[in-house]
């Protein structure tokens, strides 16, 4: 599909008078109307649209840096024909409407491919859409570039440069472990690409890279990550990724091949980095092979970016300065914020960075994990060591001009907050005074 050039000049907001505009023409065509929602969803920079059946209608959505913008309520009457007209585009069942569906829709917009992933469930109210947006040239593969702190940044390069132990991400969907995933093992592929073989084994391939080995995995056909990881060190490889750590065998596997000279990447789902080894720990993995074998575990979140266009000083409540000179030990702060302008749609934001904490596994580390450790202890101890936290990382980002409090507030979480402030001195006060504040 090519987009149409004559769509190009309408505002987000102007998006649903245009399209009612169509479909008040006798002689309306949907697929005007389903080309103008795909192809300015491209122009804004949207990472999804979702369309969701409601008692009035479809409603439409793009998630643009992170946040849900509402686009209109396609009316009830062409509710079916616009679902339908995007599974004619992804050769999908049109007339099936009871069943899961995928599919995929190539997109060519300003001379660049893009790709759009179709997912679609049966509802009560009719089937709910999402598509996702995948455009490879937008994607950074750097790591360097991704926003890491120049700390977490020399630690991550130091253990990916080492080719053994298992380095594990961590965060919520749509925090960008893939993306760190993919710069990860481009960055050994420019290092070390004369020692190491690379292999990826993922569930789907959301991008292909063209630059390593990458597997998807096949239920159908027997092909799950525990036997594709199997199948890959009988390949004698030096970095091997796997997608995601879902069951105890996956586990046990990816373990066992960190411990035999292998560097593993991979992603568990848990909410910081502490959680992540205990909740190895939860699957059987027995102590002294989790704590031989895990290098480093590092969590990330994405927070939106200041625009630049409309960036200016501002005066934060006394109570969120309080926390924050209270975290990073400052005794001055100065924060900024956007006034939003038509750059960034009048949200003050534009793009997206990474905050994160790292923890590295050493010696000390070791023995509090082989001791049987709790995630509060095991947290405490990498704090000792120097761990700034997610929120910390945030806060620090605060300070450098780059994003706001309020979006660390509540990409970090109410729970970061408390736990940092109960981790700390005397502090516990004004932290639930930021959160009263915050209603969090």
């Amino acid at each position: 599909m090519k987009a149409d050039l004559r769509v190009m000049q309408i505002p987000l907001k102007g998006i649903e008078r245009e399209i009612r505009s169509l479909l008040s023409h006798p002689g309306h065509r949907i697929s005007e109307v389903v080309d103008l929602l795909l192809t300015k969803s491209v122009q804004f920079n949207s990472s999804d649209i979702h369309f969701e059946p409601t008692s009035y209608g479809l409603r439409v959505r793009y998630r643009i840096d992170g946040m849900f913008h509402d686009i209109m309520c396609v009316p009830k009457a062409v509710q079916e024909q616009v679902i339908s007209r995007i599974k004619v585009m992804a050769d999908l069942h049109p007339h099936k409407r009871e069943i899961v569906q995928e599919g995929r829709i190539p997109f060519e917009w300003n001379d660049k491919a893009l790709d759009f992933r179709i997912s679609i469930v049966p509802t009560v109210a009719g089937e709910k859409m999402v598509v996702r947006i995948f455009d490879p040239l937008r994607s950074t593969f750097e790591l360097e570039e991704l926003g890491y702190s120049p700390g977490i940044l020399e630690k991550m390069t130091s253990m990916l440069m080492g080719l053994q132990g298992m380095v594990i991400l961590t965060g919520p969907a749509g925090s960008g472990k893939t993306t760190t995933l993919y710069s990860c093992l481009l960055k050994v592929r420019e290092e070390l690409g004369h020692f190491a073989s690379i292999v990826a084994i993922e569930d789907p391939v959301e991008y292909e890279v063209g630059e390593f080995a990458q597997m998807q995995v096949n239920r159908t056909h027997g092909l799950d990550f525990a036997n594709g990881l199997k199948a890959v060190l009988r390949q004698d490889p030096e970095v091997i990724m796997v997608g995601e750590i879902r069951d105890e065998e996956t586990c046990e596997v990816a373990l066992k091949a960190a411990l035999t000279g292998h560097l593993v990447l991979t992603t568990i789902h848990a909410g910081n980095t502490a959680e992540v080894v205990v909740r190895m720990l939860n699957m059987e993995m027995r102590p002294f092979i989790v704590a031989s074998a895990v290098t480093g575990v590092v969590a990330q979140r994405l927070v939106r970016v200041i625009c630049p266009d409309c960036r200016m000083p501002w005066k934060l409540e006394d109570a969120y300065e309080e926390l924050i000179k209270e975290s990073l030990g400052l005794e001055e702060v100065y924060t900024y914020r956007g006034r939003g302008c038509e750059t960034c749609q009048g949200t003050g934001y534009r793009g997206r960075t990474v905050i994160g904490e790292l923890m590295t596994i050493d010696e000390d580390m070791r023995r509090e994990i082989l001791s049987g450790t709790s995630t509060s202890e095991l947290a405490a101890l990498a704090r000792q060591k120097g761990m700034r936290t997610v929120f910390e990382d945030g806060l620090q980002r605060v300070i450098d001009g780059i994003t706001t409090f309020e979006e660390v507030l509540r990409v970090a979480g109410a729970s970061h907050v408390k736990k940092t402030a109960r981790d700390g001195d005397e502090s516990v006060t004004s932290f639930d005074e930021v959160l009263r504040l915050a209603n969090v």
